[in-house]
């Protein structure tokens, strides 16, 4: 497989780099980048307070600012900030309201788009592994792209969050616990790009694969690469860079797809 890493950004040319335990030395900057900003976290903290339930409405900029104690603006980012998470719907001249979460507390969306997706993507034949790999590439290119241009850097926690759990996880151990972090990880992505409709259908995708991908081998090999394309496609996020992002998942995926590939390729071998 050829490596599609090595790209030109701005006339310059960027190569894909090697981590040495990075997700370490990445927590600084973000840390860093959570200074300043006091509205964040507060629509949150009132809304389990107060314990709204999905499709309440707030009260208004103001009220809501005389009761925290803050400023109206302050309020006003917050709000932003809270709707980019999924936290809550902002309609125009209409207030803001509780978004309808899932157990992994994700904005929902209605089950007359996701149901019947979920069912046609039934995975009964092997050949509909590729169309499923190849979808997944195709939505999560697009999803990081965007992903980077909406960032700001105080959302990219969930993910350093993400990535400390993983490393927790010795390669011997890896298995059914590793994937589910995995497949939050690049959920977490398509979140921080704010189309519901496309992350809703990366996630029926990846509920679609996830048997598959629980039953691949972990050598040394894959847990050394898997490990440094999820350090580097969170630095792309850190730098902001789009096109070394995109560049990164795409990687990322095709080597996961030549993975799943040769496991399915054993069973012919032994014919």
């Amino acid at each position: 497989m050829i490596d599609q890493c090595t790209i030109k950004s701005g006339g310059v040319k960027k190569n894909r780099k090697k981590s040495k335990n990075r997700v370490g030395e990445m927590s600084l900057a973000s840390n860093r980048s959570e200074e300043g900003l006091p509205g964040r976290g507060l629509v949150e903290q009132y809304i389990n307070s107060h314990q709204f339930a999905a499709g309440d409405k707030l009260p208004s900029i103001r009220e809501l600012a005389a009761e925290m104690g803050v400023k109206p603006g302050t309020v006003r980012d917050a709000l932003l900030d809270a709707q980019g998470k999924g936290l809550v719907r902002i309609i125009p001249r209409a207030g803001t309201f509780v978004a309808q979460l899932d157990a992994t507390g994700h904005q929902q969306l209605d089950c007359d788009i996701d149901e019947p997706l979920r069912q046609r993507l039934a995975v009964d034949e092997e050949h509909n592994r590729f169309h499923l790999l190849e979808a997944r590439e195709l939505l999560e290119v697009e999803l990081v792209g965007r992903a980077v241009r909406r960032r700001e850097l105080q959302d990219l926690l969930p993910l350093r969050e993400l990535l400390e759990s993983m490393a927790a996880i010795k390669p011997k151990g890896r298995g059914d616990n590793y994937v589910q972090l995995d497949v939050q990880f690049h959920l977490e992505i398509a979140r921080l790009a704010g189309n519901a409709v496309m992350a809703n259908m990366l996630q029926v995708l990846l509920d679609a694969l996830t048997p598959y991908l629980n039953e691949l081998p972990w050598s040394r090999q894959r847990v050394a690469r898997t490990d440094d394309s999820h350090a580097n496609l969170y630095q792309t996020l850190i730098e902001g860079d789009v096109a070394a992002a995109q560049c990164e998942m795409r990687h990322h995926l095709q080597d996961a797809y030549e993975t799943l590939m040769q496991q399915l390729r054993q069973p012919l071998r032994a014919l």
